[in-house]
């Protein structure tokens, strides 16, 4: 004799099975990122630099302007490593890229004009209003995070932090502005071996809220 119960506890799970499979992903957000591209001067330019663009993780969307030398790209939110990536995308489709825009932050990449001098440069992070060395603190604990680093200092005055790393560690700069903006703070210039990338926030943009405290530190030292 067959047993109605079992067979309505058997499509039940079916159809929820079922239901589970078919439902729809969640998509991940989506940011814009504008991207002023000095060397893109014809349509074939485009084709190049939107191709290099298009190996890049996540993006879903190239729109170039020829004449304004933008292009437009529509990827998936997140840090500015991420960011770090789509401009390498444009050196790599010899766009020549000179500056990055967010809705946050406006970023300018200048290569150093001697690299093997710079080679010998040191990795520096300058953030914004760094008032006490509390805050340095923070920092050099999420930099003493990064694989390779081995050293971290501060200068108060000049609101830097300098790192050391092993000699096989390449520091990135875009994932030093992620570092910095996990302490709850935001960096505006990281100098080295690469040159210097600036950041310029936007006055809209969500500021880190994490308190700042008054107190007053020496005019520079190592965190350690």
């Amino acid at each position: 004799m067959c047993d109605g119960r079992k067979d309505w506890r058997w499509l039940a799970a079916t159809l929820a099975l079922g239901a589970l499979c078919s439902a729809p992903a969640v998509a991940a957000p989506v940011r814009s990122v504008e991207i002023v591209v000095e060397k893109m001067c014809c349509q074939g330019c485009a084709r190049k630099v939107a191709g290099s663009l298009y190996t890049a993780k996540g993006v879903r969307g190239v729109e170039a302007n020829v004449a304004a030398h933008t292009v437009t790209v529509q990827a998936p939110a997140g840090g500015a490593a991420s960011l770090g990536a789509l401009w390498e995308a444009v050196v790599a489709g010899d766009g020549g890229p000179t500056e990055m825009r967010t809705a946050e932050a406006v970023y300018r990449l200048t290569p150093a004009e001697d690299p093997k001098a710079a080679a010998a440069a040191p990795f520096a992070i300058r953030v914004e209003n760094l008032h006490c060395q509390e805050c340095a603190q923070k920092i050099a604990t999420q930099l003493y995070g990064v694989k390779g680093v081995k050293q971290v200092s501060v200068t108060m005055n000049d609101a830097t932090l300098f790192v050391q790393a092993s000699a096989e560690t390449r520091l990135c700069p875009w994932a030093a502005v992620d570092v910095v903006s996990r302490a709850g703070e935001r960096a505006v210039a990281v100098t080295g071996p690469h040159g210097e990338l600036t950041v310029e926030w936007a006055a809209e943009a969500a500021t880190p809220s994490q308190p700042r405290h008054a107190v007053r530190a020496a005019p520079g030292g190592n965190v350690r």
